[in-house]
């Protein structure tokens, strides 16, 4: 009888219940049948013999012998006893010979609780066993809104492809990412070959997290390998020497400490102003740039991409020979990161890229080459090694909002919206805003052109609608005069009012000027070791209005008094009651954060639309708005419910010029 072992987890089980005790937690093993007494159930599944994670068994299935463990399975009885005798037989017996009878447990909420096994599954831990067999029933709550039981279907599903029980995350979305992340291309099962590719890689990964420290970060094994996997790719680690795998880990480990951290981000919402003071070594050999830009469509055909091009063409004005530019054009997601290296081969050390989908790129891009400055053009995504850029147009979708309200005369306004993404919802809004603030009656009725079976036009014939605010840019190609806020008589005679004016190359230039005077790196720490996101408006003259002389005297003046107030910081759009469709408001006040602006995901009461799910846009946009939509990765839901990999569902702290930093 080895009742040595016995005593040794006898002080592991009584170490265990001091700490449980003294931090007001029960001590024993927790019971599933009292759990159960208040949980609604939707089914029992019976799922055969199954092979159980030890870390995932947390209790029993009724009281019985519960009070014989500690919380971590370790016995609590003392050595004279039969049930220590018992425990001791059962070890030399398994030490010899194996586990012979499998237990039997239940699984819910992915966490699994014994119903016959309790003293196999305590010595099983005490061998170091990693798993142990068991039969198992599943027990599925009904479906509601809660964080937990959103993960725990999205679990069933992700099990129901790959029999995988073995991960654990702590974010919604993640079991989703994962299938993004591993073999997306097959809506098939995983066969056993997959599964197994699988769970050595991650076996492998695992290893090498856990000797560099992982368990003292407050994220899990399976969220640190998602975020490795979302920077060097699956096909890249599947083969991965362990080598490989732990200089990685050193290369990435301040993105899982952003991660544990939940993945916040620090907002500038102006430049940096004043230029670091030169040191000596600076002056006698400065560093020279090289800058270059990464587009996915040709300037041509896209307006997005002629805008950036001609703020590239506005930076070698500013700059001429001070600063080398390029740019490359029709470049594909699958192809991004090869030609960023191939741009760094040619000596650029700055790297502006203009789609979202082009996040994750960048991010093996910047670890790979700490020394260049890699930059990506959006809003919320989360990276210590890519810094995001964009533009506060809420600001001038406000301004052009009163405009409408002032000039519409059935007090009705079109409004045509791109895409679902971060930021657009508070454009539609400050839009909304402003209309009402000169016109209390004021209506806005949404469209968006990327939702399937899109007709704005023949939409807002229908209701009548003239007055409408349609795309802020046009590309090169295309002749038509329905952008910004114009007027159609329907006949095709239209009157333009105004227009966003998207000043990018005022932000590259200012992106540009703190690499040069050396503000970077300060910016970076103070930052304070989150992702740096630029947002920057009309104090930063990135953006501007232009409208036509044509529009009344007293709507020119409402517009320079709007604009003043705005590009002083002394107004914020979003600081009255704010009424939204589904009921809830926002009571008037000092203004909605930047952050609360930026992750808006529902309309003021005055906008005739709704928030399009991504089964309702059109397929060839779907993979835009999966990099930058405020959707988590399930068809349907929006932000609020939300919290993909990169990006989506942070809470930021934003870094004003001034250093004023707050935090939610």
């Amino acid at each position: 009888m080895n009742i040595e072992e016995y005593n040794k987890a006898k002080k592991a089980g009584e170490k265990e219940y001091d700490y449980c005790v003294s931090k007001g937690i029960h001590p024993y093993l927790v019971c599933l049948d009292d759990m159960l007494s208040r949980v609604e159930v939707e089914s029992r599944v019976k799922l055969g013999l199954t092979d159980i994670p030890m870390e995932k068994i947390v209790g029993t299935y009724n009281e019985g012998r519960s009070n014989a463990f500690a919380r971590n399975f370790m016995p609590l009885l003392d050595k004279d006893s039969e049930f220590a005798m018992k425990w001791a037989n059962l070890y030399e017996s398994m030490e010899a010979e194996g586990l012979r009878e499998p237990i039997i447990a239940y699984e819910f909420l992915d966490q699994y609780y014994v119903q016959e096994g309790n003293k196999r599954v305590s010595v099983s831990r005490c061998m170091g066993a990693v798993t142990i067999e068991g039969y198992v029933t599943r027990i599925i709550p009904k479906k509601n809104d809660t964080k937990e039981i959103q993960m725990y279907y999205e679990f069933l599903d992700f099990y129901d492809k790959t029999k995988i029980n073995y991960l654990s995350f702590s974010k919604e979305g993640s079991y989703t990412l994962l299938l993004k992340a591993t073999y997306d291309t097959t809506d098939q099962p995983w066969d056993d070959t997959m599964k197994e590719d699988f769970r050595s890689t991650y076996i492998a990964f695992s290893k090498e997290f856990a000797a560099r420290g992982g368990s003292k970060l407050s994220l899990t094994t399976s969220d640190a390998f998602l975020v490795y996997l979302s920077i060097f790719g699956y096909a890249e680690a599947k083969d991965a020497p362990a080598s490989e795998f732990r200089d990685n880990i050193g290369k990435i480990w301040n993105e899982f400490e952003l991660y544990s951290h939940h993945r916040t981000i620090s907002i500038s919402l102006n430049p940096t102003q004043e230029p670091k003071k030169h040191t000596l070594s600076m002056l006698i050999s400065p560093k020279t740039y090289a800058a270059a830009w990464v587009h996915e469509k040709p300037k041509e055909i896209s307006a997005w991409t002629y805008a950036h091009e001609l703020g590239r063409e506005y930076v070698e004005e500013v700059f001429g020979k001070q600063i080398n530019t390029d740019a490359v054009f029709g470049v594909s997601v699958a192809e991004a990161v090869d030609t960023m290296e191939k741009l760094i081969a040619d000596g650029y050390n700055i790297l502006f890229t203009t789609s979202p989908q082009f996040f994750p790129a960048c991010a093996k891009v910047a670890v790979e080459h700490p020394d260049v400055k890699v930059l990506n053009c959006s809003l919320n995504l989360s990276s210590r090694h890519v810094r995001s850029y964009y533009l506060r147009m809420y600001e001038a979708k406000f301004m052009i909002g009163a405009l409408a309200g002032a000039l519409t005369e059935d007090n009705r306004i079109g409004y045509v919206a791109d895409y679902p993404i971060y930021g657009v919802t508070a454009s539609i809004n400050a839009f909304a805003l402003g209309a009402r603030m000169v016109n209390p009656n004021a209506e806005v009725y949404l469209e968006w052109s990327t939702a399937k079976g899109s007709a704005p036009k023949q939409r807002f014939r229908e209701k009548g609608i003239t007055l409408v605010s349609s795309r802020d840019l046009n590309a090169p190609a295309s002749m038509s005069r329905e952008f910004g806020l114009f007027k159609g008589d329907g006949i095709g005679v239209l009157k333009n009012y105004a227009l966003p004016v998207w000043h990018w190359g005022k932000m590259y230039e200012d992106i540009l000027r703190t690499i040069l005077n050396g503000n970077w790196k300060d910016e970076e720490e103070s930052a304070d070791n989150r992702a740096l996101n630029y947002w920057w408006g009309m104090s930063a003259g990135a953006i501007d209005v232009i409208y036509s002389d044509r529009i009344p005297t007293g709507a020119k003046l409402l517009l320079k008094l709007l604009r003043n107030s705005l590009t002083t910081g002394g107004f914020n759009p979003f600081s009255e009651l704010l009424k939204f469709r589904d009921g809830t408001q926002i009571e008037a006040g000092d203004g909605l954060s930047p952050e609360e602006i930026l992750n808006m995901d529902k309309l003021l009461y005055n906008v005739h639309g709704s928030i399009p799910s991504i089964d309702e846009i059109s397929e060839e946009y779907r993979a835009f708005l999966e990099a930058q939509g405020i959707f988590r990765p399930e068809a349907g839901t929006h932000l609020s419910d939300a919290t993909p990999l990169t990006g989506q569902d942070t809470t930021p702290i934003v870094q004003a010029s001034d250093s004023i930093t707050t935090q939610e």
